[in-house]
């Protein structure tokens, strides 16, 4: 990444989107947003698991 210009801060800290964390289903926010849904079970395929 750049540094952005003269007197600006490095880019640092977490993404600005996390839309890829939430459930498309219930907008339950999961951690890991490869895995089903804690809530509805809903995967990324959109099948419920649960």
């Amino acid at each position: 990444m750049t540094d952005g210009g003269p007197g600006r801060d490095p880019d640092v800290g977490d993404p600005v989107c996390w839309l890829d964390h939430v459930c498309p289903e219930c907008s339950a926010f999961n951690d890991d947003p490869g895995s089903p849904c804690w809530r509805c079970g809903i995967t990324t395929a959109g099948d419920a698991t649960g």
